[in-house]
């Protein structure tokens, strides 16, 4: 059985060779703020895999057109996915969500999203402007699942079980929108 590249897979998604650029619009966690918990996962380092011209202080589209500027001797015709990674990039009103997401897809060249997110952060006002936004531009979510075993769930410090994990992706499918789990 051939194995499909991550990169081949975008392609196919989008039509065109596309490059993610990381995001980082300034999102806390609810495992941060002390909704659920407190300190986040104990794994919790997202500076460890944010590029130097992805800090929040910077706007959206700054940072994109930053990245772009990265990656624009790649490849002659990239086009571009913005990936909001850094915390729970769906944790926020739904006002500014849409305002978030609507200025990453204004950039050109922008053709889609990546939202990064946690399973307990998928309401169905989020879910629905997910949907919304894929009916014109692709949308990925990458749930951080990362283990199905409940054990290790609370051992990790990530405030939500298996079952909202599996329910999440579910929903997810159920509106049409591309879903990734991240796993540890």
């Amino acid at each position: 059985m051939a194995r499909l590249q991550y990169s081949d897979f975008l392609r196919q998604l989008y039509g065109h060779k596309v490059q993610k650029l990381n995001v980082n619009a300034g999102f806390s966690c609810p495992n941060r703020d002390g909704t659920k918990g407190r300190g986040g996962c104990i794994y919790c380092n997202n500076a460890s895999f944010t590029p130097a011209f992805g800090h929040a202080s910077s706007s959206v589209t700054q940072q994109l057109l930053d990245a772009k500027l990265f990656y624009a001797c790649k490849y002659a015709d990239m086009k571009y996915v913005a990936y909001f990674q850094s915390f729970t990039n769906t944790y926020a009103q739904i006002e500014k969500l849409r305002e978030l997401y609507d200025e990453a897809l204004a950039v050109d060249d922008v053709v889609g999203l990546v939202i990064s997110t946690r399973p307990d952060c998928l309401g169905d006002d989020v879910l629905d402007l997910l949907h919304s936004i894929n009916e014109e531009h692709k949308v990925i979510v990458e749930i951080g699942v990362e283990t199905s075993h409940d054990r290790t769930l609370e051992l990790i410090n990530r405030c939500h079980s298996w079952q909202c994990a599996q329910n999440a992706i579910n929903k997810v499918a159920q509106r049409g929108l591309t879903v990734g789990a991240h796993l540890i």
